[in-house]
């Protein structure tokens, strides 16, 4: 299962097409509603092995949102938070992003398929690509310092510990401080 949710907890796992009524919807409803709260709050269980890139864009300009207005967005992730799943769990309130012990991030650019047939089109999809890419990249110089970010993320498959990942500001704490 992609996702569930009860209350204002959601639990997200890969990113694929269902998560858009399963998660994206409630998710916008329970912003409006923890909006009006005086201490609003949305906990993002993030256990994902990654998936597509424009679920991960929509639930992250969410989060924005909720941060915009009052709501503390705690992102957990128990074990794996890989490549969508990372750029998710990054986007947390600071002093909010919790990581289990054992954990890992992996972070990487992406892989785009496309079949291009004429030279207009590679121009296109390649000027396409590059955007993605270079969105991706920006993505996590907003949100956390990973050294040699760019080197990393050409490796297609960057594991972070969850030690690293708190040393570079991916997460915030362990997942033993986090207050159920």
């Amino acid at each position: 299962m992609p996702g569930h949710y009860e209350e204002n907890r959601f639990f997200i796992g890969d990113f694929d097409d269902s998560l858009e009524n399963s998660i994206l919807i409630p998710l916008t409803e329970e912003i409006a509603k923890q909006s009006k709260e005086k201490d609003g709050r949305i906990d993002l269980y993030v256990n994902s092995c990654g998936g597509y890139l424009h679920l991960v864009n929509h639930m992250t300009e969410l989060v924005e949102l909720a941060k915009s207005n009052g709501v503390v967005v705690r992102t957990i992730v128990p074990d794996i938070a890989f490549s969508a799943g990372s750029m998710l769990a990054i986007t947390g309130t600071v002093g909010e992003r919790y990581i289990g012990k054992r954990a890992e991030h992996l972070i990487h650019y992406g892989q785009i398929m496309s079949f291009e047939t004429t030279e207009e089109q590679i121009d296109r999809f390649s000027a396409h690509k590059k955007r993605i890419f270079r969105g991706n990249y920006e993505h996590y110089m907003k949100y956390c310092s990973v050294p040699g970010l760019d080197q990393k993320m050409l490796d297609d498959g960057y594991f972070v510990t969850a030690k690293e990942a708190i040393k570079w500001g991916m997460a915030d704490k362990y997942m033993e401080k986090l207050d159920i």
